[in-house]
């Protein structure tokens, strides 16, 4: 989730004021360009109904990883959702454990970014995309 949220939040910055203009909607960012946040304020603004769609999906994935787990109590691994639409994940037992090591690494360095991104919104009043735009605008 870190992973994703890591991608998102530079996205929305970029993207929320010019989407939202295209489809005749208010943005969601706050009044400087930030993300929403707890630190930045601005998740009044976000529709009742979004969190009561987050909740549930939430809820659901749990359902269904509770069920997998007592399907395959034998064969069950903790936050195996059993989604692979890709096949990036290994046969083999040792490269199962090599990948699921480095999706732990990878989610806890997106955690502390995330993290990062908040503190740097809050502290500097600008948004991450500004603060560092050497990573989000284009070389040429």
């Amino acid at each position: 989730l870190a992973m994703l949220a890591v991608v998102g939040w530079p996205l929305a910055e970029l993207w929320d004021k010019p989407i939202a203009d295209a489809a005749g909607l208010p943005t969601l960012l706050t009044k400087t360009g930030e993300s929403p946040s707890l630190l930045n304020g601005g998740l009044d603004r976000i529709d009742v109904a979004y969190w009561i769609a987050v909740v549930a999906l939430a809820g659901i994935v749990e359902l269904e990883n509770a069920d997998a787990k007592e399907a395959k109590p034998k064969e069950y691994l903790p936050g195996d959702c059993n989604f692979d639409p890709l096949n990036f994940f290994p046969k083999d037992k040792e490269g199962r454990k090599e990948m699921m090591t480095k999706e732990i690494k990878h989610g806890r360095i997106a955690m502390m970014a995330i993290l990062g991104f908040a503190i740097q919104e809050a502290v500097y009043g600008i948004p991450v995309v500004q603060e560092t735009p050497v990573f989000f605008t284009p070389a040429f």
